[in-house]
């Protein structure tokens, strides 16, 4: 029942966010390919242009979308970004582009957390698979510091940002890592290894703060 009260609380405020609230002040950031055009730890590979159908399908205002080369091999990290809350549909999971696209999925979403200094990331995380080559794809939803899986979830965070801070920014974050025949194992320590470089500034890109205390 406490539960029940609590989202209702939340979804009124969202609806009087989104429907009462004045309009945010969207402001130009530099564009997020040039941001992590360098990560440090890495090299650049390539960024991949997406094509304008996809774009548009995703409605996106900004995003990138690269291939990046560490100590443990190959990783690609993918954001799509949006200034404004009524594109919080937009964005979509890898459960639907990654079969889209011919490649199966393996393995069931899990459910995972990643703290590390001030941060906390709560993520899904799914095997992917096409032919011989194998994915390990990591994603969540990012609306200010705040990390989630779910898109109600996600909107809850927004009409938080909005209410306090007048602020609808959002993106959806993956990091997907190939491997061979293995467990898997390298691949997940790779892929939260490269989290853990590339976050901060992701957080600093959206909020402007250096430090973000856990959510």
């Amino acid at each position: 029942m406490k539960m029940l009260v609590l989202m209702v609380v939340f979804f009124s405020t969202c609806i009087f966010v989104y429907g009462f609230n004045k309009p945010s002040e969207i402001v130009k950031k530099p564009a997020l390919m040039n941001y992590f055009d360098s990560i440090d730890g890495y090299a650049t590979l390539r960024h991949i242009p997406l094509k304008e159908s996809s774009v548009a399908m995703l409605a996106l205002d900004d995003y990138v979308f690269a291939d990046y080369k560490g100590e443990q091999g190959v990783i690609n990290l993918y954001i799509g970004y949006y200034y404004t809350a009524d594109k919080a549909y937009s964005a979509h999971s890898p459960l639907v582009c990654y079969p889209s696209q011919g490649w199966k999925i393996d393995t069931r979403p899990v459910k995972s957390t990643l703290t590390f200094g001030h941060h906390k990331i709560y993520f899904e995380e799914i095997v992917t698979s096409h032919g011989e080559e194998k994915e390990l794809v990591l994603y969540w939803y990012q609306t200010g510091h705040f990390t989630n899986t779910q898109v109600y979830r996600n909107k809850i965070d927004m009409g938080y940002n909005k209410l306090v801070k007048n602020d609808e920014q959002h993106g959806f974050v993956r990091v997907s890592v190939p491997f061979g025949n293995d467990s898997g194992v390298r691949a997940k320590q790779a892929a939260t290894k490269f989290i853990q470089d590339f976050y901060p500034s992701l957080v600093k890109f959206i909020t402007g703060d250096e430090i973000v205390l856990n959510n």
